[in-house]
C-alpha cells in the first residue's frame, strides 16, 4: 500500500507528525518483487556497502542510487560533485538505519520496528531505488534531508554547507536538547574528484575512509542515543546480524562440525547453513 506524500524532505522541522502523509511500502512485498529474493548470494565479493566500493565499481546499491539520481535530474539542473557526495552521504546513512522521514515500513500489514537499527539490506534496497526529492537549494549554496531511525519517531535533520571547495556537514536532532549534534568538513575533490556519468566509479573515490568517517563520527553516535529511548538493542547477537555476515562466516571462518552445530541453534541459522553448504546436510 501506498500514499502520496503531503510534505518533502526538506519540510519545517515545526510540523506535527499527525500533520504528516507517509508513503507507506510493505517490507514483504519489496523482498517478493525482488529479482533474487528467493536465491541465495553465491557470490559474497559482490560489495553491499558504500565502503565495499572500488575504483572499477562501486557498491551494488550506490550504483543504482547515483544512476537514478543522474537520470531524474540531469535535465532540469547542473549536477555538480557536491550533489553526487551528497547521494552517496545519503546512502550511508542508510547503511546506519536511517530512512527519508516522508516514508513508512511495514512488515506483513504491521509498522516494521527492528530490533537492531542496523544495516538491513531489504531497506537499503528500497531507497536506493527512491531519489529524495528537494534536498537541494541552489541559492544558499545547501542541502538538507530529513531522516528518521526505525525505531525512533524523531526526526533527524543532514544539512550540508557548500564552503569553497568543502561540505560542512551536521547531523542533528532538533527536537532534543540532549543529544548533541555532529559535524564533519568534507573536501569533495577527495571523494568525487571528476564527473564521468559513464563510469561512476571513476567519479567517487576513497569511500571506504568516507563511510567509516561518517558512520563513526556522525551516524552512528546520533544513532546510538535514539537506541536508548526506543529501547532496542544497540549491538546485534549472531541472530541480529545481517544474512550476508551470517552467510560471510558460514563460507570461510567455519568447518562442517560447527556449521552443523550452528545450525541446530534456530531454525533462521539453519536455512541459511543449508542454502551456504547444503553438502554438508545430504
Amino acid at each position: 500500500m501506498e500514499t502520496k506524500c503531503d510534505m518533502e524532505s526538506g519540510g519545517s522541522d515545526t510540523a506535527s507528525t499527525s500533520s504528516v502523509t507517509f508513503q507507506i511500502h510493505n517490507l514483504e512485498t519489496v523482498v517478493e518483487e525482488s529479482e533474487d529474493a528467493n536465491k541465495a548470494i553465491s557470490d559474497l565479493n559482490v560489495g553491499l556497502l558504500v565502503e565495499d566500493s572500488t575504483k572499477s565499481e562501486l557498491s551494488k546499491y550506490l550504483a543504482s542510487l547515483l544512476q537514478r539520481f543522474i537520470q531524474q535530474y540531469q535535465s532540469e539542473l547542473e549536477i555538480n560533485q557536491f550533489d553526487l557526495l551528497l547521494v552517496t552521504i545519503y546512502c550511508i546513512s542508510l547503511e546506519a538505519g536511517f530512512i527519508p522521514w516522508n516514508h513508512q515500513i511495514e512488515d506483513n500489514g504491521k509498522d516494521f520496528r527492528s530490533r537492531y537499527p542496523s544495516y538491513d539490506r531489504r531497506i537499503v534496497r528500497l531507497f536506493s531505488a527512491i531519489v529524495p526529492n528537494n534536498f537541494y537549494n541552489r541559492s544558499n549554496r545547501s542541502y538538507r534531508l530529513n531522516l528518521y531511525l526505525q525505531g525512533s519517531d524523531e526526526r533527524c535533520v543532514l544539512v550540508g554547507i557548500r564552503s569553497g571547495d568543502f561540505l560542512c556537514l551536521t547531523f542533528s536532532v532538533p527536537r532534543r536538547t540532549d543529544i548533541c549534534g555532529k559535524s564533519v568538513l568534507l573536501p569533495v575533490a577527495r571523494y568525487v574528484p571528476l564527473l564521468n556519468y559513464q563510469k561512476l566509479s571513476l567519479s567517487c573515490q576513497n569511500l571506504k575512509e568516507l563511510s567509516h568517517k561518517l558512520k563513526n563520527n556522525i551516524f552512528i553516535p546520533v544513532r546510538d542515543a535514539l537506541c536508548v529511548d526506543a529501547n532496542v538493542t544497540m549491538y546485534p547477537s549472531l541472530n541480529g546480524l545481517p544474512d550476508e555476515v551470517v552467510a560471510m562466516l558460514l563460507v570461510k571462518y567455519l568447518d562442517k562440525k560447527a556449521t552443523l552445530r550452528l545450525a541446530a541453534s534456530c531454525s533462521r541459522l539453519r536455512m541459511l547453513a543449508m542454502a551456504y553448504r547444503g553438502k554438508w546436510f545430504a
